[in-house]
């Protein structure tokens, strides 16, 4: 319920021009599951910014969006609030401030980064990590090829990596995917695994096996495919595969995992 009502906030503010403050929190549920009494504290320190606040049981992770917040504003707050939470034994981890749209051009993509600085960023327990902008100088831009045989993943995928600054390549089959690796040398393959012809397997088996520099050494390989089960992720992963996501999958999930990867 509560991700449903997050998605619908990040449409709105997505649709409009209006700015907004987010502060993600690892923490630990006292109370509501709502967390009103942390409300009466948000208005007090920001009158002027409205707050709505999602928790998480899963993940133990409280969103907050202030509405009309900037960035500096949205950190200010975070350091009053960090106090508050700790004196109350509420706090469970670190706290990660971003501002909508200072941060970057979409709030769900905003949020991963946020949520990824929280699971992984161990040393920074304690912390308040600001999400900055960060937009990555490219030398050339990244060649990607998709390896695909369903036509409408095909057009949704393509119009969607275009946009964000890729050069695309298609393949329809392994087999094609392999020729199509020989004649542009990707950054990046994202590749279904059944495929007709030449399996995703086979694929992942033939690219690892290449001893070209561009195929070994800058050539990452992203799985994107209908196989649901453990051990097709545990075997991709020791075929050595860099990622794995499963269908129905979110499109920003893919373009902040594509990123990660070609900047790292």
């Amino acid at each position: 319920m509560h991700d449903e009502k997050l998605a619908y906030f990040f449409r709105y503010y997505e649709a409009s021009d209006l700015s907004c403050g987010m502060i993600a929190v690892r923490c630990r549920e006292r109370g509501d599951s709502d967390w009103k009494e942390l409300q009466p504290f948000l208005a007090d320190k920001e009158p002027e910014h409205a707050a709505q606040l999602f928790y998480d049981e899963k993940s133990k992770r409280l969103v907050i969006l202030l509405d009309g917040a900037s960035l500096a504003q949205t950190h200010y707050l975070a350091l009053s609030m960090k106090e508050h939470l700790q004196k109350n034994e509420q706090l469970a981890g670190g706290i990660c401030v971003a501002g909508y749209p200072e941060s970057g051009a979409s709030m769900g993509e905003i949020l991963m980064e946020m949520t990824a600085r929280l699971t992984h960023s161990v040393s920074f327990a304690s912390a308040i990590q600001v999400v900055a902008r960060h937009e990555h100088k490219w030398e050339r831009r990244p060649r990607l090829l998709l390896v695909e045989n369903d036509p409408v993943i095909q057009q949704i995928l393509v119009v969607r990596l275009a946009r964000n600054g890729y050069e695309i390549f298609l393949a329809g089959d392994g087999m094609e995917g392999k020729e199509k690796v020989q004649q542009v040398q990707p950054d990046l393959v994202i590749t279904e695994l059944t495929l007709p012809v030449m399996n995703g397997y086979q694929l992942i088996d033939w690219l690892k096996a290449q001893h070209e520099p561009a195929a070994t050494d800058r050539c990452k390989i992203v799985v994107l495919t209908d196989k649901r089960l453990e051990e097709d992720m545990s075997q991709c992963f020791r075929k050595g595969v860099a990622d794995f996501l499963t269908k129905p999958f979110s499109p920003v999930e893919l373009d902040w995992r594509i990123k990660r990867l070609l900047v790292s």
